[in-house]
């Protein structure tokens, strides 16, 4: 690593704009099983509610963009549209340059090749302008990002080139750095910031860019980067089943809770899913760094347009389709934490009637750091084409979502919509909203269109939606234009509504009947709250019960909730939930309260949990609460006639010799009735089991069974 010149007294790193044009190759990976559901995404009707109009609406570079460094060339396509918006600034990044705006849209840096930042750096990164570029802004350190493959020349090694910048000014010095793989093609990264570190992605491909090798998923020491020290990297590769990976990335003002993992998902490895891993990084111990999963969430049902993700998408006045690129998910994972719920939004393309839509997902995170699907729509207003969308949501949890609209009756646009936090799940109810009507398709045999576009929003008052992608100015091939446009939902940035959190610790703990434990509950304030929260704790099992120290607090404050148990209380793992209410408001937090026995023996003798568990059962058996003592005892038979047998059964340790082996049971009418007592093999092990046989007279006149009822209280050894 070393450190840059300032950006701004850079001169451009001169190569021939005007030599040949590159068509980057499209790079697809292929997963068996994938695509082939019959189902497609259900297009979502239209409303009459407006998008907010554009705020700022201005060409980004693109062919003819001129700026304080000189006029832009396109020599390459897709343009790999790209943005990131700060305090004073917004960074757009194609292929194979950049530059920086005010937030009035005017240039105040670019454009200029991307490997002018490298420039002094030397080898690949100063020598390679290959692109597949990502800028980022990290709102948590007040820094600039930005990203860029070299894979030229020297061969056989690949790099990923990453610049961070020094200070919170676009324009100043960067920390640069170069991350090698190897021999392999480390294409499409798509780069998350978190707090313990930078996650980028990719699809590897072998050196000659025609094998896929799989996804993978690696970690940059951000904390490292940003002071300026060497950094490493900490990689996992996910199979040839899995790519497109994308990270998460941290937008808003409130981080995510410390110790949380970044999350990595992409499409499953069959139809009609999304896989997701966790990705925990411990730069102290390496050995420590852990990917979990895949874990796979099943969607609604689709199919991916183009035949598994091709070229599909018709122009008006040109036979020439356009790639959908909707093999995979689409740029950004965006990740916001609301305080009392964490969500990221994702979104690809679909077959939607006889044309192509957007598929939208929120996920949210639940315990144990788990992910699950909170709503999920399909947005397909018309016949016409949408794809290349990217989406994110501003500080109220209204969504903004970007994509290109095509179909034989138009040239390509950039278009918008949204939805409110409180619309209804499942939908993008306020209408659509036109960035650029393009003037022209794109033709020459060009297919690429995109390959991603970006949806960010400003940090300042969290609201501002900004986005940028590529149109076509007029009909041609090589000649695309960029379009950055920022719009805010006027709801956005109103006070928020005062309101409480509840925690408890620890989230578990264990006893032995008879025993006693505490939680201490906390209530904090948000937002001004100061209302008086009301507790209460509930979940309490049998000769278990809970005492809370304040049953009331004024704004934010804590409590004790002290447990008590009897020597025959319920033995097992309960949950037990600590409920705050004040006025309308209500939230909830659950701990775990784990009993064991204080002498060993049958575990859940009398069925005080209310169900089977620890017990062992075959054929008809439940809990029921016709109780020789205490509220439940077992049923085992059943008031249906039935051939077979019935059982319940557990094996357990006496550890002591003393006391009588005592049983209780109860018959509801006669028939054929066995139960036993039998010792195992070993001389501390006893199996306890209640069975009842039916057994029918003719076929034609079965009796009811009889119904147990079974309850045991003590153990014994041998």
């Amino acid at each position: 690593m070393d450190v840059s010149q300032p950006l701004r007294d850079m001169i451009e790193n001169q190569q021939d704009q005007q030599g040949n044009h590159e068509n980057h190759p499209a790079k697809p990976y292929h997963q068996p099983g994938f695509g082939k559901s019959a189902t497609s995404g259900t297009p979502s009707s239209t409303t009459s509610a407006a998008m907010p109009a554009t705020a700022l609406n201005f060409d980004g570079v693109g062919n003819g963009f001129r700026g304080p460094q000189g006029t832009f060339t396109v020599n390459s396509a897709p343009p790999d549209t790209n943005l990131a918006v700060g305090p004073n600034h917004v960074v757009e990044i194609v292929n194979t340059d950049f530059a920086i705006f005010n937030k009035s849209g005017s240039t105040v840096y670019g454009p200029v090749q991307i490997n002018t930042l490298w420039s002094g750096f030397g080898g690949m990164c100063q020598a390679d302008n290959d692109g597949d570029p990502i800028a980022k802004y990290d709102s948590i350190a007040n820094r600039w990002v930005i990203s860029q493959f070299a894979i030229t020349s020297p061969n056989p090694n690949y790099l990923q080139c990453v610049a961070v910048s020094t200070t919170g000014d676009p324009t100043g010095t960067y920390y640069r750095y170069s991350f090698s793989y190897g021999n392999q093609f480390p294409d499409y990264p798509k780069m998350g910031v978190w707090p313990d570190a930078y996650y980028i992605t990719f699809n590897m491909f072998n050196s000659g860019g025609n094998t896929f090798l799989g996804g993978k998923a690696c970690a940059y020491d951000r904390a490292r980067m940003l002071s300026g020290a060497a950094a490493t990297q900490q990689c996992f590769d996910t199979g040839i089943t899995y790519g497109g990976l994308l990270p998460s990335d941290l937008d808003g003002l409130r981080s995510a809770p410390a110790g949380s993992p970044n999350y990595i998902v992409a499409d499953g490895a069959g139809s009609n899913q999304l896989a997701y891993w966790s990705f925990h990084t411990d730069w102290t111990s390496p050995a420590n760094t852990t990917l979990t999963g895949p874990t796979t969430l099943a969607t609604a049902a689709f199919t991916p347009p183009c035949n598994g993700g091709g070229t599909c998408v018709p122009q008006s006045g040109t036979s020439q389709k356009l790639d959908t690129l909707g093999d995979r998910l689409m740029y950004r994972l965006a990740y916001r934490n609301f305080g009392d719920h964490e969500a990221l939004v994702i979104n690809r393309s679909v077959v939607a009637g006889s044309s192509v839509g957007i598929r939208w997902y929120e996920l949210r995170t639940a315990g144990g750091n788990s992910l699950s699907i909170f709503q999920q729509g399909t947005y397909a207003p018309d016949s016409n084409y949408r794809w290349m969308g990217s989406i994110a949501q501003d500080a109220s949890g209204n969504m903004g979502l970007g994509y290109s609209v095509s179909s034989s009756a138009l040239h390509p646009q950039i278009r918008y919509t949204g939805r409110l936090a409180g619309d209804a799940a499942g939908t993008m109810t306020q209408g659509e909203g036109t960035i650029i009507a393009g003037a022209g398709s794109q033709n020459g045999g060009l297919s690429r269109w995109g390959d991603y576009s970006a949806m960010s929003v400003d940090p300042v008052d969290d609201c501002t939606f900004w986005y940028a992608n590529e149109y076509i100015p007029s009909n041609g091939s090589f000649n695309w234009r960029t379009r950055i446009a920022s719009f805010k939902f006027p709801g956005c940035g109103a006070p928020p509504t005062p309101d409480f959190s509840i925690a408890a610790t620890p989230g578990s703990q264990s006893i032995i009947q008879g025993g006693g434990t505490s939680y201490t509950v906390s209530v904090s304030a948000l937002n001004g709250f100061s209302g008086v929260v009301n507790l209460t704790a509930t979940g309490f099992q049998y000769g278990a019960s809970g005492v809370l120290s304040a049953t009331s607090v004024n704004g934010s404050g804590t409590s004790t909730l002290t447990v008590t148990t009897t020597s025959d209380a319920a033995m097992g793992s309960f949950p037990i939930t600590i409920t705050g209410t004040s006025g309308t408001l209500t939230h909830s937090t659950n701990v775990t309260l784990v009993v064991n026995s204080a002498t060993g023996g049958v575990f859940n003798g009398g069925f005080e949990t209310g169900n089977l568990s620890s017990w062992t059962s075959a054929g008809a058996a439940s809990v029921g609460t016709t109780p020789h003592s205490g509220s439940f005892s077992a049923q085992v038979g059943s008031t249906s006639p039935f051939s077979g047998d019935s059982t319940i059964a557990q094996t357990f340790t006496a550890p002591t010799p003393t006391g009588p082996l005592t049983f209780w049971y109860q018959v509801h009418c006669p028939d054929t009735v066995t139960y036993d007592w039998g010792p195992t093999p070993s001389s501390t092990t006893w199996s306890l089991r209640l069975r009842r046989r039916l057994t029918s007279p003719s076929p034609r006149a079965r009796r009811v069974g009889p119904r147990p009822r079974a309850a045991a209280r003590a153990t014994r050894s041998r």
